[in-house]
């Protein structure tokens, strides 16, 4: 497909955000109800690890057809080619009506090619539709968006903590610390073994309340990083929470050393991860997970509590398409619930 020319804002990291309609160049299964897209992207895609693009789902009834062999509903008129119509039914049907956030899992260049990888779990009729498109199917989205992860000054140890689909980002930003030259070192927890979307050179060991190290993980043994996995049912590797993996891990840190704390992954996690990270006086870098309708800064259906001094309440309201996704973890603000 040729690529859009529509510009919208730029972003002050990685290329310009543009739309654009990119052909998926590779589909390929990963754990229980993930799928990995391969997009073929312009020469001059320039994106950086954290960053996300925001994904049109089931913009072609032509294409719902096709792919999933659902009719549309008996309301939309015969012969119509486009939809959601313009006519308020729409809204009480499965229909994705806005697009739909997705971190930029990996940046391959390779030769003439561009390659951006999604990691896609099919869960809702967004995520579904665009689970289920096919090699050589067009993906409209806007992109690349939003901060991105930077690595650390001097020869600070990176440990990358990750729960279920954020493991997202975590795959170009492990690359980038180990292309940098970096000591890395990746936690992951699923509640599963075959929730984990990687691929497993061996089967991973169960080790119960001990932390071990595994080469087993095939996208980070690749590049030299040691992954340590969680698992909610003991699956493989600690039984347990992967932020309860992470304090033990720190524990036994020896020499006093500070590492450089990155995350991604659902609230509860991402909470815990920088109470961690403010009790050990730790730098801890996070990728929040919101709901996100343009992008953009227009539909300000992804605001986040961030601290801030100037306000009588102590904090603000931010964008996270636009002062995000990636933050300070010590700049946020939970909700009690």
């Amino acid at each position: 497909m040729a690529a859009g020319k529509a510009v919208e804002e730029p972003r002050r990291a990685g290329g310009p955000a543009r739309r654009l309609d990119l052909a998926v160049a590779e589909r390929s299964p990963a754990g229980r109800d993930f799928v990995w897209l391969a997009l073929s992207a312009p020469p001059d895609w320039q994106s950086l690890p954290g960053q996300f693009v925001n994904v049109r789902c089931e913009s072609d009834a032509r294409a719902v057809r096709a792919s999933e062999g659902r009719s549309l509903d008996p309301l939309t008129p015969l012969g119509a080619e486009e939809w959601p119509q313009a006519t308020g039914l729409e809204l009480g049907g499965r229909r994705a009506l806005v697009r739909r956030p997705y971190s930029i899992a990996r940046l391959e260049r390779r030769g003439g090619q561009v390659r951006v990888h999604l990691l896609v779990q099919a869960k809702g009729p967004g995520s579904q539709f665009l689970a289920s498109r096919p090699v050589g199917a067009a993906v409209d989205l806007v992109g690349p968006l939003g901060t991105h992860f930077e690595p650390p000054e001097g020869d600070r140890l990176c440990i990358l903590v990750s729960g279920g689909c954020g493991l997202a980002p975590i795959f170009g930003l492990a690359e980038a610390l180990a292309a940098a030259g970096k000591r890395v070192v990746n936690l992951f927890g699923a509640t599963s073994t075959e929730a984990m979307p990687v691929r497993f050179a061996k089967k991973p060991r169960a080790t119960g309340d001990h932390l071990e190290e595994t080469s087993a993980v095939e996208e980070f043994s690749r590049l030299g990083v040691a992954t340590i996995l969680a698992t909610d049912d003991g699956s493989a590797g600690f039984r347990g929470p992967v932020t309860a993996a992470l304090e033990r891990y720190l524990e036994g840190l020896e020499g006093g050393e500070k590492p450089v704390l990155y995350g991604c992954g659902p609230e509860a996690m991402l909470r815990r991860l920088a109470e961690i990270a403010g009790k050990r006086n730790l730098s801890c870098r996070i990728s929040l997970e919101r709901y996100m309708g343009c992008g953009i800064g227009v539909c300000l259906s992804c605001v986040s509590k961030r601290r801030d001094a100037s306000k009588p309440q102590g904090w603000t309201y931010r964008l996270t398409c636009q002062e995000g996704p990636v933050v300070d973890a010590g700049e946020m603000v939970w909700d009690d619930a």
